[in-house]
């Protein structure tokens, strides 16, 4: 009997072998194009940088006094900009620093294309963008296109009526008044507009023998945006600076830039004659339809110079149909919701209904931002308690968008509290002694406190604010040598944040009646995207402790990892069961899911 053959000695093997080797050659192939496809789609279309990198807001006067004048200035913030480095911060929003007579620190812009000899030269702004970019931090600046300083050269040429100036600003002859009114030419203002800082928005030129316009202080007039040259010469301004290689512009007031035509209505419903309030209905002096216009106008300079120029606005109380005419306007509306409706009583629910007002009707192509404190109002720890110093910046830094952080919130810098005597704020100092601390904006001014030596190592002089007396405890120094210091949990989260399960605009929340007898006190969500891990984060918001909090449903898992932990005693790196959590009020936690 003839032995068989074995099949692989067979032609038949050979040929399903070689279909085989075909085959998987095939394959590689496939993929190799596909993943050299999706790389080549993900190097043409990066997220731009402005998507990706915390913004750290600088306020110059009081971050490093570099000469001993007892003022922060451009040399002392590049000097610094290491510590901004290490912080995890990939842009720095500088507040003006133009030459100004600082009447409003900066915001009464006199000259907008120089840096006010307060701070510097253009020199010492050139080699603050040079420092920058070796250490890869964008700059952004400051815009003020509402009003300039009464010192300005445009306003002293309209107050003489020139003939090219003359309608740069908001002038009006006003009403005949029988009394009262000597010293305004027997006139009074045409209108009941207020000034955001208190009285009149109008203010008698004896010079020019009228009124003008001014929605903050009267050493602030409004310029006249309905004057094309006037929208000529501020898109020469970005221009300027867009030269110096700046990365972007915050651009200040933007709801103010246009007032009615008709100066003869008065606004209706307002609470006061004198102090000027947001919830008011200033229907003829904020947000007009012609500001989007503008943007529009902004948005192709800047793009003239680079598509991935930023354009932040600033937007207090804004409806979400007019935030979303910002971001159609080609800027992004700067999201003030957890400065503007969060109280000390507001609770995780409560949290969960801000945060998710604000990413509501956002399209595909709108980036959320979030910011929890600035120059203009009190910071964290005062707002909300210190125990929530590391809770508000584990929030900040792990919910979708861009988030701004003031500087000094990344040690719990607190407001530093000023005697009327010492009150250097106009906004404060409009208002009598009873009065002006529901007003002045000093206390979160204060100088930054880098470490226990006089002034906070802020100056050699004598400081332009006296620096918190808290110093020699809370400071830079100290915190980068204490592990768990806020510090080091802010550097934790910024490095955290860098993954890619942080980088998109979506979040889910875990529902919070579920997980808790008492749903006030948890606010929990999910971060993570296709392909990349998922991360649990849980803060204690409410008043009380909360025990043995069960996330294991909403998670989708029972277990998972401690990557960040803020004030509990759970350690980084260790396991732990979502069934059982628990947390006191101001404790979180980011966990990766297993």
């Amino acid at each position: 009997m003839a032995s068989s053959k074995n099949f692989c000695e067979s032609t038949k093997c050979l040929f399903v072998v070689l279909i085989a080797v075909a085959a998987a050659v095939a394959t590689i192939c496939v993929v190799t194009l596909t993943d050299e496809t999706l790389r080549e789609k993900k190097a043409v279309n990066p997220q731009p940088w402005w998507q990706t990198s915390i913004v750290y807001q600088i306020y110059p006067r009081s971050f490093q006094d570099s000469d001993g004048d007892g003022t922060g200035d451009l040399e002392g913030i590049k000097d610094r900009l290491g510590y901004v480095s290490d912080l995890g911060v990939g842009a720095v929003w500088l507040s003006p620093f133009f030459v100004s007579p600082m009447r409003d620190f900066g915001y009464d812009v006199q000259n907008y294309t120089d840096v006010d000899p307060l701070f510097g030269t253009l020199d010492d702004f050139k080699h603050l963008m040079e420092e920058a970019k070796q250490k890869n931090i964008k700059i952004i600046l400051d815009f003020v296109p509402n009003h300039t300083s009464n010192e300005s050269y445009w306003f002293y040429m309209s107050e003489r009526g020139d003939w090219h100036y003359r309608d740069y600003y908001v002038w009006n002859d006003g009403t005949n008044c029988s009394t009262g009114c000597k010293d305004t030419g027997g006139r009074r203002p045409p209108n009941n507009w207020l000034s955001v800082f208190g009285g009149s928005a109008w203010k008698w030129s004896g010079i020019r023998q009228k009124f003008y316009y001014h929605a903050f202080l009267d050493s602030q007039p409004d310029l006249n945006l309905r004057n094309q040259a006037v929208q000529d010469e501020l898109k020469e301004v970005l221009k300027f600076w867009l030269r110096q290689e700046v990365d972007g512009f915050r651009a200040d007031a933007l709801k103010f830039m246009f007032e009615s035509e008709n100066v003869t209505q008065n606004e209706l419903g307002l609470k006061d004659s004198f102090a000027w309030y947001e919830d008011d209905d200033h229907n003829l002096t904020t947000n007009f339809p012609e500001i989007y216009g503008i943007l529009k106008d902004w948005r192709s300079v800047l793009d003239d110079f680079g598509k991935d120029k930023f354009l932040i606005a600033e937007s207090y109380g804004i409806s979400n149909e007019i935030r979303n005419e910002y971001y159609e306007s080609g800027a992004v509306p700067f999201n003030f919701a957890l400065i503007q409706y969060l109280n000390d009583s507001c609770n995780a629910m409560c949290m969960k209904t801000v945060i998710n007002d604000s990413l509501s009707g956002l399209k595909e192509n709108y980036w959320p931002n979030f910011v929890i404190g600035n120059h203009d109002n009190s910071r964290v720890a005062n707002r909300f308690g210190p125990e929530t110093i590391d809770a508000f910046n584990m929030l900040l830094l792990t919910l979708p968008g861009t988030p701004t952080t003031y500087y000094g919130e990344a040690i719990g810098m607190r407001d530093t509290m000023y005697s009327y005597s010492e009150t250097k704020d106009p906004a404060g100092l409009q208002f009598n002694e009873t009065l002006y601390l529901e007003h002045t904006r000093d206390p979160e001014r204060s100088p930054m406190q880098w470490d226990d030596s006089p002034n906070a190592g802020f100056t050699n002089g004598t400081p332009w604010l006296r620096v918190n007396s808290n110093y020699k405890i809370i400071n830079v120094k100290r915190e980068n040598r204490t592990k768990n210091s806020h510090l080091d949990i802010y550097k934790q989260l910024a490095k955290i944040r860098q993954n890619s399960a942080f980088t998109d605009k979506y979040v889910k929340f875990l529902n919070i009646s579920d997980i808790d007898e008492n749903p006030s006190k948890i606010l929990s969500y999910i971060r993570t995207r296709p392909g990349s891990d998922k991360y649990l984060v849980v803060i204690n918001f409410g008043h009380r402790y909360a025990n043995d909090v069960d996330l294991s449903e909403g998670a989708g898992s029972s277990k998972g990892e401690v990557v960040v932990n803020a004030m509990s005693s759970y350690k980084v790196n260790t396991e732990i069961d979502l069934k059982h959590i628990t947390l006191s009020r101001g404790q979180g936690l980011v966990i990766k899911v297993k």
